[in-house]
């Protein structure tokens, strides 16, 4: 009894390193590729500026001394910050941005794996981390940082396990508040409040905390009172404060000196109206609902990413998980898991009508925050099917050691379809990325574009559309520097006439634009006309090709 009971132990910790190294090698490999994207490097440019002793340019003017505390009104610049380690590492460029992502979404899945553990045991603790380290969406997400995902996880998950209730009766209460954890509770809060810096979506995570937490009270026996909450609510509230505390000083003091709050009037106008930049109606709540079901669908299938050259899918994950989860609440009765697996269902269903409402966009990559409730899940209904055996063979006892290592091979083979399929597609991603590198705005055709304008030493090129400037700079250390006069209008509009009139002054100036077909802000046929306007005649000087042979960004020169 004793070897199994070591064995298992072993399979347990072995399980979680088998998890990362997975996750790790199918991350970290053609690490390169797709090509680096405008939203990786967004963060990192006013680092650059500060290791270099410059002043970034502060969003609204608003910062701490020289210091940006925040991107944009609905993301702070916590991003950048934990870059910095990365950067000196490995220096300015792909390798620190991604590297950085890549190492908090490790930590996720260690973060998860406890989770699960306290929750339900081992079994399910190390299908619930193996399913996480090899998902397609991940890990593909997690390996271009797009949106600083992998940092909301870790607030989201650490905040989650210190909460963890570690009494006598874990196997029913989700979590606990604990008068004689006020440091806890503080460090939990502080995670919370982090995450809000992080990104203003972070607060759909803090929502479905709290109606966990309001669950609990509401059915644990004896409930506890108004004066016993009050102390633990305090410290986790003032955790909170503090973490957030970027963001409320960002938005304190727009208000003070300009009469608004940045962040909370961007909140309230978009509830009433389109979104600036993606022209979302969040009052059309159904049809919202909607795109959030078809954008979790996508994300659970890992179908997402076109552009590395070929969408691929796993079919059977989302089927799965919908088969789960009334198979997993059936038996989590019989296993008294009950509130803990609902609290699992309910806070998938939370995100997914929060995922209804947006200050920027609709997308997929904006359920990243889910994670690993679907995992654990399936792990859950899998495991405790394992466990159904018991009772048709008569058995008294599914608890020894010997029946958790079967339990776990068993549900292992169960779940090997969706387990070999997730692999596959990661497979298939690499495999088609070794051909193409990427496409469009996502081709590693940006890497020729940044080696010549750095090797030419053409250090401010003027970008005429977006998608440029930001990973140029980064990927040349900031010794290029693109100037962007496009201005973010459909339509070119006088603004853009009178800079690029301006621009066309000086004969020495370079050019870039985005081919036609990957033209975000097209500026290319407006900025030929002006300068022909003024007796000029443009000229392509390079172009960068992606593997396919498309041309991508092109260098234009008006003499």
């Amino acid at each position: 009894m004793n070897r199994f009971k070591h064995i298992a132990t072993v399979a347990t910790w072995a399980g979680l390193l088998l998890s990362l190294l997975l996750f790790l090698a199918i991350s970290l490999y053609q690490l390169y590729l797709p090509g680096f994207y405008y939203d990786e490097a967004l963060d990192l440019v006013p680092m650059l500026q500060l290791i270099h002793g410059e002043s970034p340019e502060l969003l609204r003017g608003i910062g701490i001394g020289s210091y940006p505390i925040m991107l944009l009104d609905y993301m702070g610049s916590w991003g950048g910050y934990a870059t910095l380690p990365f950067m000196w590492l490995f220096g300015p460029g792909v390798v620190a941005a991604r590297t950085q992502s890549i190492f908090f979404s490790a930590v996720s899945i260690m973060l998860a794996w406890l989770w699960s553990r306290h929750w339900f045991g081992n079994g399910i603790a190390t299908l619930t981390a193996l399913l996480l380290a090899i998902n397609p969406s991940f890990i593909w997400f997690s390996r271009q940082g797009i949106s600083v995902s992998s940092t909301m996880t870790i607030c989201s998950l650490g905040a989650m396990v210190l909460l963890i209730k570690r009494a006598k009766d874990n196997k029913t209460a989700p979590f606990s508040l604990q008068h004689s954890a006020f440091s806890i509770l503080f460090a939990a809060g502080f995670l919370l409040g982090l995450g809000l810096w992080v990104k203003l979506l972070f607060f759909r995570w803090c929502v479905v905390m709290a109606v966990w937490l309001m669950g609990y009270c509401l059915t644990s026996y004896p409930k506890p009172s108004i004066k016993q909450l009050v102390q633990p609510l305090v410290m986790l509230g003032l955790g909170l404060l503090f973490g957030s505390a970027p963001l409320i000083y960002y938005n304190l003091t727009g208000w003070l000196r300009d009469g608004n709050a940045p962040t909370l009037m961007l909140l309230l106008n978009s509830l009433n109206n389109p979104t600036q930049q993606f022209g979302v109606d969040n009052r059309n709540v159904w049809g919202n609902l909607l795109k959030s079901w078809d954008d979790v669908r996508v994300f659970i299938d890992g179908s997402y990413f076109w552009y590395n050259g070929t969408p691929f899918s796993n079919i059977y994950a989302f089927p799965a998980l919908l088969l789960a989860v009334p198979i997993g609440g059936v038996l989590s009765l019989w296993q008294k898991q009950a509130r803990k697996f609902l609290a699992l269902v309910a806070g998938i269903l939370i995100l997914i009508f929060l995922g209804a409402f947006t200050v920027s966009g609709l997308w997929s990559t904006h359920q990243f925050i889910m994670l690993p409730l679907p995992q654990i899940i399936l792990a859950y209904a899998t495991f405790t099917v394992c466990n159904l055996r018991f009772v048709f063979l008569r058995q008294t006892s599914n608890t020894s050691a010997k029946s958790k290592i079967a339990n776990l091979a068993l549900a292992t083979l169960l779940l090997s379809p969706i387990i070999a399929t997730d692999v596959w597609v990661n497979s298939q991603h690499h495999r088609v990325l070794s051909e193409t590198g990427g496409t469009g705005r996502f081709s590693d055709a940006i890497y020729k574009l940044a080696e010549h304008l750095d090797q030419q030493k053409i250090s401010q090129p003027i970008a005429l559309d977006w998608g440029i400037e930001k990973q140029v700079r980064v990927l040349t250390a900031d010794r290029v520097r693109p100037l962007e006069v496009f201005g973010y209008s459909a339509q070119a509009d006088d603004g853009f006439r009178t800079r690029a009139r301006e621009l066309l002054q000086d004969p020495t100036r370079h050019y870039i634009v985005l081919w036609d077909r990957f033209a975000v802000y097209n500026r290319r046929l407006e900025f030929t006309q002006l300068a022909q306007a003024m007796g000029k005649q443009v000229n392509e000087t390079f172009i960068a090709h992606e593997r396919s042979g498309l041309p991508v960004y092109v260098i234009l020169k008006a003499e």
